[in-house]
């Protein structure tokens, strides 16, 4: 990877960060409906209004990249570059009112990570 690739992939991270922010933020300290995932962990319409939006600026910026979400599982799975996307880690904190959640990215190259990023919504 060139440092120009990096440079764009840590940009683009950056801007997902900050459009899941931008979603998950309105909805702290709100009266939010919990549904249970298969396996029994909770999720909100933050955490899959938030995907859908990191995925929607993938696709329009890096439409040959893969995905792997939390909410909506695998597209693009034999993409050399996989994205990492984890709205909210930390659902139980957030529908509680505790600000200790974070939103997780990390791009994977040919299976090995190259970039990681943690943001935290409402701390900062």
């Amino acid at each position: 990877m060139t440092q120009s690739e990096y440079d764009l992939f840590a940009e683009i991270a950056t801007m997902l960060a900050d459009a899941a922010s931008c979603v998950v933020r309105p909805w702290f300290r709100r009266a939010v409906a919990v549904e249970s995932k298969k396996d029994a962990s909770p999720v909100t319409v933050a955490d899959r209004s938030a995907e859908r939006v990191m995925r929607a600026i993938l696709a329009e910026r890096l439409p040959d990249h893969g995905i792997f979400g939390e909410e909506f599982g695998q597209e693009n799975a034999d993409a050399r570059y996989q994205w990492l996307l984890d709205p909210i880690d930390g659902t139980r904190a957030f529908v509680t009112g505790r600000p200790l959640f974070g939103t997780l990215i990390a791009l994977l190259r040919d299976g090995k990570p190259v970039l990681g990023l943690l943001d935290q919504p409402v701390l900062g």
